[in-house]
């Protein structure tokens, strides 16, 4: 059952509503200073309400991906589907100077149309005269971007031996990303409630990884890595039965996304491998090198299932894993390399097979 929709009557409605309710609880009056006092109290009362209508009026928009805006907008869907906030753009310039004249971080320099860039590495002055410098602009957006062969000014105190200008090299400083519009994420968000394809929801980005190479088996996203709105991709080749390996070559994956995904900041990574170790202890009559083989199996099924960065692994969870009821009734596993019965990793580990040992009881 649906209800109806909230209607914000206009103030000056309102206001004719509270004062004839007003008049009809009174009722005889003159047309006295009681009278305007009425008239007051009404023209207050009809404010607040107006208002009150207002903000729920506001807040029930909110609700829908079709009516609400701004920050609301993107706290309902930003999970499902990822925002694509603004991107400063970078590049590089030519600068000119005495041989050895130190360049630091944190220069700034000014465009023709006063956009400011600054110095995001320190370098020196080469042999020649020259050093190609780093620019990242100051103010996200694409109207930070910049092309070949600009001039720029520096802003800062010209350091003794350096030039004051600097041009702009190869495609010039670029990659500046404007914040989409309300409208253009909710199209997106519209278009992920209506169908199941990839367009850069939670997810695809994974995905994208997997396809982007025969290199990686698996893949796994983390949201808001370093700042707001940016995605970690983490990889990995192989698998628990036949070893897993940190992915060689990153820039595959990394240009196969830019080839498919919207526009979003994201980063690419092989995570640091962390071997478990543990002891492994059985009952003397289980203890069969057969048995130890199915505990070693069960264990990397488990492992194949669960693993991923930023896990949590408890001496029970393995134990769980290996005890069948049948063929072994009981077992006890000590992570060697785990603290007080627990394995952990952070997002930029990956647990993988260790060494193990059996023992008997």
């Amino acid at each position: 059952m649906y209800g109806m929709a909230l209607v914000r009557e206009s103030l000056a409605v309102l206001l004719d509503r509270m004062y004839a309710a007003y008049m009809s609880r009174f009722k005889p009056l003159d047309q006295t200073a009681r009278h305007n006092l009425i008239r007051v109290l009404s023209e207050v009362q009809a404010g607040m309400y107006h208002q009150l209508l207002g903000d729920l009026s506001f807040l029930a928009d909110q609700l829908f991906p079709d009516t609400a805006t701004g920050d609301y907008l993107r706290m309902h869907w930003s999970d499902r589907v990822p925002p694509l906030y603004a991107v400063s753009a970078v590049g590089q310039a030519e600068v000119k100077g005495v041989a050895g004249t130190a360049v630091p971080s944190g220069l700034v320099y000014t465009s023709a149309s006063g956009k400011r860039y600054f110095t995001d590495k320190a370098t020196k002055i080469d042999s020649t005269g020259k050093a190609e410098i780093w620019l990242q602009a100051e103010e996200a957006g694409a109207a930070s971007n910049l092309a070949s062969g600009q001039k720029l000014k520096l802003s800062s105190a010209i350091p003794t031996g350096l030039s004051s200008e600097a041009i702009t090299l190869g495609s010039g400083i670029v990659g500046g990303v404007d914040e989409e519009t309300d409208e253009e994420y909710l199209s997106r968000v519209l278009l992920a409630l209506r169908n199941t394809t990839r367009y850069g929801k939670i997810g695809d980005f994974a995905a994208w990884a997997v396809d982007s190479s025969a290199d990686v088996s698996k893949a796994f996203e983390f949201k808001n890595f370093g700042v707001f709105g940016a995605l970690l991709i983490q990889v990995i080749s192989g698998d628990h039965f036949n070893g897993i390996t940190q992915v060689g070559n990153l820039s595959v994956v990394t240009s196969y996304i830019d080839s498919v995904a919207p526009p979003v900041l994201y980063t690419v990574r092989t995570p640091i491998l962390r071997p478990i170790d543990m002891t492994i202890t059985l009952l003397a009559a289980e203890s069969s090198s057969e048995n130890q083989s199915t505990a070693e199996q069960r264990i990397k099924t488990y492992l194949n299932a669960s693993a991923r960065p930023g896990v949590r692994y408890t001496e029970g969870s393995f134990r769980d894993a290996i005890v069948d009821g049948i063929k072994i009734s009981w077992a006890k596993v000590e992570l060697t390399n785990g603290s007080h019965g627990e394995f952990t990793t952070t997002i930029l580990e990956y647990p993988v097979w260790g060494t193990v040992r059996f023992a008997v009881k």
